[in-house]
């Protein structure tokens, strides 16, 4: 491991460098976050050696995953670096694939190597080729790690830490909040200055390049496809236009659907959630602007939480972190972070929904103050977002990018649009039309359920009886 950073940071053998011990890892959802020390006779760096974890991937369903995930991540690093220079985020030392592929950026390799690089990029630029071509540089090494790892500057500090450590003790302070939703405006509307041609996301290539080549690979993909949800989109699929997006992604659900055996407990729930995506797939075209259904599309951030965010300690947001899973859509997908209102998706109703109305109007305010200032002519942001929470399109994108909140969003906030709630009578009916042989996937789904509980009361040594 150590051999592998000073293969990247290149700065010899006069330098100390420590890893914090296991106990000291820090594990998220997708990876394993190590922090390092390099001490020199005049400085100290701190960085942060970010490993992806395979069986959170899809690795084993989907080979592949893993790099596909890591080259994303680095391909929004590289574009925002050159792209958006106003949005803070750590610089990226190095990188690695599972294929023991290595990069390295350009500042770190020997004088002839950045001759060659700049050179290499003045004449991109000067024959305006449409890829970007990144500052990172191919990088052989007989070391390497078992799966793909990032090696990062670590942001943290005495005056910069994670926004969810402070996020509870603080979210009622009007004046941090006004801040941190200053910042948040200015990194929205800085990532969609760049317009894009497709929905995809962004894919490091070997010769340095990056494209907007790969599928949009949203993080309620990576996490159902990990589950065995059976990929819907290759890996080489764009969009150019929103209809197809959207389409493909129903469909992905109605995989999930089909594949997990928890979904459903009984006849009459499963005929409900099949009415429910049946009459999605029919509303679908209220919510997608059609003047915007073949672009210019959005750089968005899908994953943003209160913990890819670091803030001083008035919420001046001082870093951007975890880029992996940025995205080219719709605009229509732009909203007001859910998470303000501290519940989930699927949490807010009722009470909650009117404080999440409060705090989406104190954002709303802010962030068209921050588009004012905005000197370019593009087309406002915030009329989008406020079109989408008037006519409810906002619940229908939130759910189909969730893991597990369509039918509940549906029910919550589609339903009541219409003045109705679905009548078991209404579901039985809506359900056949779901596909042809309904009555026998009704069927299959009940057993499917019945004999994942019947392994489950096994596992815990209870018996049906007693279940």
């Amino acid at each position: 491991m150590i051999a592998l950073i000073k293969h990247h940071m290149g700065l010899g053998d006069q330098v100390d460098y420590t890893i914090v011990r296991q106990n000291q890892w820090i594990r998220g959802n997708f990876n394993v976050c190590i922090p390092v020390e390099v001490q020199s006779s005049d400085s100290c760096q701190k960085l942060m050696l970010r490993c992806a974890m395979p069986h959170k991937l899809a690795e084993a369903h989907n080979p592949g995953s893993v790099d596909e995930k890591v080259g994303c991540e680095v391909g929004a690093y590289a574009w925002i670096q050159e792209r958006c220079p106003d949005v803070r985020i750590p610089h990226l030392y190095g990188f690695g694939f599972s294929d023991q592929r290595h990069f390295t950026h350009e500042k770190q390799r020997p004088l002839y190597v950045r001759i060659w690089h700049g050179l290499r990029r003045w004449f991109h630029a000067l024959v305006r080729r449409p890829a970007l071509l990144s500052r990172y540089t191919m990088h052989a090494s007989n070391c390497h790690l078992p799966t793909a790892y990032m090696l990062l500057e670590h942001v943290g500090s005495e005056n910069s830490q994670m926004l969810s450590l402070t996020w509870n003790k603080y979210r009622g302070d009007a004046v941090r909040r006004k801040n941190l939703f200053q910042g948040i405006s200015r990194l929205i509307i800085s990532l969609s200055r760049v317009p894009q041609p497709r929905i995809g996301s962004f894919q490091f290539r070997d010769d340095g390049t990056v494209t907007l080549t790969n599928r949009p690979l949203v993080c309620s993909v990576m996490m159902l496809e990990n589950e065995g949800t059976p990929m819907t989109m290759p890996r080489e699929t764009t969009y150019a236009s929103t209809e197809p997006f959207v389409a493909d992604m129903l469909s992905f659900h109605d995989r999930r659907f089909l594949r997990h055996p928890n979904m459903v407990y009984d006849e009459e729930d499963c005929r409900a959630e099949m009415a429910a995506r049946l009459l999605l797939r029919m509303l679908a075209h209220r919510y997608i602007r059609h003047d915007r259904r073949n672009g210019p599309f959005v750089l968005q951030l899908d994953d943003f939480h209160a913990s890819n965010v670091f803030v001083d300690a008035e919420w001046n947001i001082t870093s951007l972190i975890d880029l992996e899973w940025v995205c080219a859509l719709p605009v229509e997908r732009l909203a007001v972070p859910y998470w303000l209102t501290g519940c989930a998706i699927d949490g807010i109703r009722g009470d909650r929904g009117e404080e999440y109305n409060r705090s989406r109007e104190e954002f709303m305010n802010v962030f068209e103050a921050e588009e004012r200032n905005v000197t370019a002519n593009v087309p406002l942001l915030s009329r989008t977002m406020r079109e989408t929470w008037e006519s409810g399109a906002v619940w229908f994108w939130q759910g189909m990018m969730s893991i597990n909140a369509m039918s509940t969003l549906f029910t919550d906030h589609i339903c009541p649009r219409f003045s109705t709630r679905l009548s078991s009578r209404d579901e039985q009916l809506l359900s056949r039309f779901w596909s042809e042989d309904a009555t026998e996937v009704v069927a299959g789904k009940v057993e499917q359920y019945n004999q994942y509980s019947a392994e489950l009361r096994s596992l815990f040594g209870r018996s049906t009886a007693t279940g």
